[in-house]
């Protein structure tokens, strides 16, 4: 017995697979290990296996911001898992989001993040890095504060092969709203 595959029933099994395929997509794009978040006091493990990282917030160690220097500072903690991972300023950015939804991401832009004397270009495996991140800039009327850290940008240190889609993001707006002025 043969069975006749309808240009109808194509159609719908068309549909069926593509429906499929979109929700798969949906599902897996929920949580990405290489991209974890959090918010200040968090340990995330962006990478999988290359580090783990924390914005600390214990007792004077909480991610804060002075209006009136205009300074925002975060310490980050950096348990290392690999061998020589940079841990400098190229590897650290801010988001801010205004009230009017307007977003600026400070990278190695002017003004750009810093870690000054607290970077660890070679990091060695099991070891704990802490860093005191600090950018200058005017967060009035910033809705949402965001740090992000990369913690490799090249597999193997050639620029093509890239792991910029590795990063980790704290979302730091509850512990330094009380500071942001209002626009």
């Amino acid at each position: 017995m043969s069975y006749t595959f309808s240009r109808r029933d194509f159609m719908k099994y068309t549909a069926l697979t593509a429906v499929a395929i979109a929700g798969s997509g949906m599902l897996t794009g929920c949580s990405n290990p290489n991209r974890p978040v959090g918010k200040a006091g968090d340990t995330l493990k962006p990478g999988d296996g290359i580090c783990e990282a924390t914005v600390l917030n214990s007792a004077g160690k909480e991610p804060r911001y002075d209006p009136n220097t205009k300074t925002l500072t975060c310490n980050f903690k950096i348990v290392t898992k690999i061998e020589l991972l940079e841990i400098t300023d190229s590897h650290f950015q801010v988001d801010v989001t205004t009230a009017e939804g307007t977003k600026h991401y400070y990278y190695n832009t002017n003004p750009k993040p810093s870690l000054g004397d607290t970077a660890n270009p070679k990091a060695s495996k099991d070891s704990v890095t802490e860093a005191t991140l600090t950018l200058n800039l005017d967060l009035s009327g910033a809705t949402k504060v965001a740090v992000l850290y990369t913690p490799k940008h090249a597999a193997t240190g050639e620029p093509n092969d890239s792991y910029n889609d590795i990063y980790g993001t704290w979302d730091i707006t509850d512990a330094i709203k009380d500071s942001i002025p209002t626009a």
